[in-house]
């Protein structure tokens, strides 16, 4: 059995046509069968997002909402069996907080509608200090509607002491580094990694050794391949998440690589699908496998659990969890259960 915990949007004004979303799940996956369980719900105001430090025993979760909701960052002690303890919680000074990433003794918040990131010095008991640093990213790119200002998306930790935040408008993931001395974020503009004007990048994987990067663009569903090796990052390859003869919406939303490297997959919320592509073990450049459908619709998110055999999609909009077996020789995706859950929108395992 292994255990994992959904994020949900819960009340009006959040992303969702129809947000009714009970908190933080807590779930329990039979990893002989697929199937899975429900524990129990820890009420909190549409944690759109979460995640569990490396030992295993907190896990931190945001309130996606305006900033004159009061929006807070909670800090949660995690038990075995998965009951949230509630430690504090802390102020986010920006609107839409949408993403967040343990680096080193920091939780870094990144907040989408305002465009901005806040650092939180993570205390020795798990609990949040108020946050010590506020990041503002500014700027407009080529969409008018989309990209009318600056939109930071996702916190992506990397080199024990580096960060991308991955910035709709920018169409670039910015990298900082974590000055050992001032526990400051100090931009490294150097390592930037830009992709194609109005792509709009949301999400972002890297490989095991860090040499390269893809980058999943939201408004023109494509993953960016980056070549991370020179003394600036090059983009070596683009490819398309959309399925052949689809010409509806497109959403770019979640990008995984499996635990083994071999294969990644990126949903589209419109053709409600998730793409597979094989990845080259030297080149890292992407062969596109198929698409497969979500079985639902809006899948906002999904994830695949650490042996790599199950990979578990969140349709927010017809309110399902959707399991599927992951073919380990080719990658390809069989659905096996479905389990209701309302408007669920982030899967963290465990």
């Amino acid at each position: 059995m292994l255990i994992f915990f959904t994020g949900s949007y819960t009340q009006e004004g959040a992303p969702a046509a129809n947000p009714t979303g009970k908190g933080i799940g807590c779930f329990q996956l039979n990893t002989e069968t697929g199937e899975v369980n429900l524990l129990r719900y820890t009420q909190q105001r549409s944690p759109s997002y979460m995640v569990v430090s490396g030992d295993k025993k907190y896990l931190y979760a945001v309130e996606e909402m305006f900033a004159k909701l009061n929006p807070e960052v909670y800090a949660y002690k995690i038990a075995a069996d998965g009951v949230l303890t509630l430690l504090n919680s802390q102020k986010i000074d920006g609107d839409y907080a949408c993403h967040l990433a343990i680096i080193q003794d920091r939780l870094v918040v990144a907040s989408y509608v305002s465009g901005n990131v806040l650092s939180y010095p993570i205390r020795a008991d798990g609990s949040l200090a108020p946050f010590h640093q506020e990041i503002k990213h500014v700027g407009t790119g080529p969409d008018a509607e989309r990209q009318e200002a600056a939109h930071a998306h996702m916190i992506y930790p990397f080199k024990e002491n580096h960060m991308y935040v991955v910035d709709l408008t920018l169409d670039a993931a910015k990298a900082y580094q974590l000055d050992a001395e001032s526990k400051q974020w100090q931009a490294r503009p150097k390592l930037d990694i830009k992709i194609d004007a109005g792509s709009g990048p949301r999400h972002m994987v890297m490989d095991q050794q860090e040499d390269h990067a893809f980058v999943l663009s939201e408004l023109t569903g494509e993953v960016y391949v980056a070549d991370l090796r020179g003394d600036e990052s090059k983009i070596i390859q683009k490819i398309s998440i959309i399925p052949d003869k689809y010409d509806g919406a497109v959403g770019g939303a979640a990008i995984r690589l499996h635990p083994n490297g071999e294969f990644l997959y990126a949903s589209n919320r419109g053709s409600e699908t998730i793409a597979v592509y094989k990845v080259d073990k030297i080149s890292k450049k992407l062969m596109f496998i198929d698409c497969y459908s979500t079985e639902g619709k809006t899948p906002r998110d999904f994830n695949i659990d650490p042996s790599g055999k199950w990979l578990i999609a969140a349709n927010q909009d017809t309110n399902t969890l959707v399991v599927f077996k992951i073919n380990k020789d080719n990658g390809s995706l069989c659905k096996v259960s479905a389990y209701n859950v309302m408007t669920p929108v982030n899967i963290c395992w465990l």
